[in-house]
């Protein structure tokens, strides 16, 4: 989400609109820092079950000049319920932007689901309009929260990365195909059964992959543990977080990206990839059937290790059918403009009303 939200800021900047970002201090320093064109505060907070508590924004947003138009991110508690009391306060209206809806994981887990419909709900329904990543989650959001569809807006995701000159294909004789993963070691991730069915591929195929995990999250412990109990630490290599020309050459060099979630919204990974015109293998889950397209960009298998095993294999040992996977990649990347995006969002500011 992070990701969406500089994208999306930088080309509304380049719009010529005045973007100001509110956000925690939280996670500062884990990744590369670059300027940016337009003011970002990084304010104070402290967290608590995950969630960053932040003393000052309810003060920033009331210094706002009172025409601003809040764009809000739901990501955890305490942020929306502050953009909703604001709005309270100055009777001004904000959008509720959905790049998840976030499952329970932790300890503290259990008070999400009383979260969601005590307060979240409100706040959901009370915005002007809401965003959402695919057509699957204008469904899923509409009916959670209550709210009719045609306030509910798809707004895709982007790609700021280098679109590849050429397909790729299975000619070369490299002896073994570099899969990937991409995202964080989370509970939503489902890691276990990515690794599950690298498991089962080498039973039933041979030793000819390898998978290189990119990320990091709260997860490695429990990732690094199986990938000793399954016996996979001469085919399973943990990268760690990459960022930029890094990411984009991890995208170059594989052959095949994997994903195995148990929910996503959207997957700004398969885009990635796409970019690179990268073969994906993922499992079919609501939202992620929405980007892609059993056969044509990729395969989705059900959510057991065999499934995805069995789907690696048919894409890696159909040369016609990777082939044209990838080729139908390349030429999709090429619908994620995130100017685009920008141009549509610009419209739908113009649409909210002033109080």
């Amino acid at each position: 989400m992070e990701q969406v939200v500089q994208s999306i800021a930088r080309n509304q900047h380049r719009l010529g609109m005045q973007v100001r970002v509110l956000t925690s201090d939280r996670g500062r320093g884990r990744g590369p820092q670059e300027g940016e064109p337009f003011p970002v505060a990084r304010l104070k907070s402290v967290t608590i079950a995950h969630t960053p508590i932040i003393p000052s924004l309810l003060p920033r947003l009331l210094n706002l000049d009172r025409d601003s138009i809040i764009h809000l991110y739901v990501s955890c508690a305490y942020t929306p319920e502050v953009v909703w009391m604001y709005a309270r306060l100055r009777g001004r209206p904000y959008l509720a932007h959905i790049c998840i809806d976030v499952l329970p994981s932790g300890l503290a887990g259990w008070l999400l689901g009383p979260y969601k419909r005590l307060l979240l709900r409100r706040v959901i329904r009370d915005a002007a309009a809401v965003l959402v990543p695919t057509p699957d989650y204008q469904e899923l959001i509409s009916e959670k929260y209550g709210i009719p569809q045609d306030r509910v807006v798809v707004i895709g995701c982007g790609t700021e990365h280098r679109i590849a000159e050429r397909p790729k294909s299975l000619s070369g004789k490299r002896e073994q195909r570099r899969l990937l993963f991409v995202g964080r070691l989370t509970v939503q991730k489902n890691i276990p059964l990515m690794l599950a069915a690298i498991a089962v591929y080498l039973r039933r195929y041979g030793n000819d992959i390898s998978l290189a995990i990119v990320g990091e999250g709260e997860a490695r412990r429990a990732v690094e543990s199986q990938i000793d109990d399954l016996g996979l630490r001469d085919v399973v290599a943990l990268h760690g977080s990459l960022h930029g020309a890094a990411l984009q050459s991890a995208y170059e060099d594989s052959d095949l990206l994997l994903l195995t979630s148990t929910n996503e919204s959207f997957g700004l990974v398969f885009i990635e990839a796409m970019t690179k015109a990268l073969p994906i293998v993922s499992v079919n889950i609501p939202a992620v059937r929405n980007v892609v397209i059993n056969g044509v960009n990729g395969l989705l298998a059900e959510s057991t290790p065999e499934a995805v095993a069995d789907a690696i294999h048919t894409l890696l040992a159909d040369k016609d059918l990777y082939s044209s996977v990838s080729r139908n990649n390349l030429a999709t990347s090429r619908d994620y403009d995130w100017k685009v995006i920008a141009e549509n969002l610009a419209t739908i500011y113009d649409s909210v009303p002033s109080s």
